[in-house]
């Protein structure tokens, strides 16, 4: 479970649709001073995204955004079984639930671990960014937007209310929306299902070494 979760945060860091793009302050409000322009906000719409995420060696996995008041909830396949990625803004708090050989398993994440993809992007881009040109991806409309991070030279076509549809990095298309859901989301989506156990995944190490102590304490070893 845990080489599940790992692969699911590696794929979140991907999603965020610039690799190398840096965690750190800034707005929409600071990036009039820096020719970034008015960028959306990409935190606070309401709405269901399936995309494709590529990688720099060709693979290429899709992924399925769901977001609504601040609220955010991120849906994977690996070869080893479905990952979820469940985030509140408000609280801090993001949640891991992976499924697989017929278990699932809920682990608490600290903000060093995955950081919300819009995040990185409303940090890096709406203080650099430059308004380009018109774009329109999966039947949407939006803005496409440049930006250079250290020798990367990154797009991104976003919509007025904040829905990335694609994002380039040297001309490599990492991100790219198929297809677009508008309105308020169900809020059990944001939620860990009932029976699930949630374990701190800051403790996962300590917690399987006293499972192991006492599995051999059961087997009289």
């Amino acid at each position: 479970m845990r080489k599940v979760a790992l692969a699911l945060i590696a794929g979140c860091a991907l999603a965020a649709c610039n690799p190398s793009a840096p965690s750190g302050g800034g707005s929409s409000a600071d990036s009039a001073s820096s020719g970034g322009g008015l960028f959306p906000d990409l935190s606070h719409a309401a709405y269901r995204a399936e995309a494709n995420i590529s990688g720099p060696n060709g693979q290429t996995m899709p992924i399925v955004m769901i977001r609504d008041s601040g609220k955010m909830r991120m849906e994977m396949s690996t070869g080893e079984g479905s990952s979820v990625i469940i985030s509140n803004a408000q609280t801090g708090e993001s949640v891991i639930i992976t499924s697989a050989m017929g278990r699932t398993v809920a682990m608490r994440t600290s903000a060093d671990q995955f950081t919300d993809p819009a995040k990185d992007w409303q940090a890096e881009v709406a203080t650099t960014a430059t308004r380009t040109g018109s774009c329109s991806v999966a039947g949407e409309n939006g803005s496409e937007w440049s930006h250079q991070s250290g020798e990367h030279a990154n797009t991104a076509c976003v919509t007025s209310d904040g829905i990335i549809l694609r994002a380039t990095q040297d001309g490599r298309t990492t991100w790219e929306t198929t297809r677009v859901t508008r309105g308020p989301q169900d809020a059990a989506l944001f939620e860990v299902p009932a029976g699930v156990q949630v374990m701190d995944l800051n403790n996962l190490g300590a917690a399987m070494s006293q499972a192991m102590e006492r599995a051999k304490g059961g087997g009289g070893n």
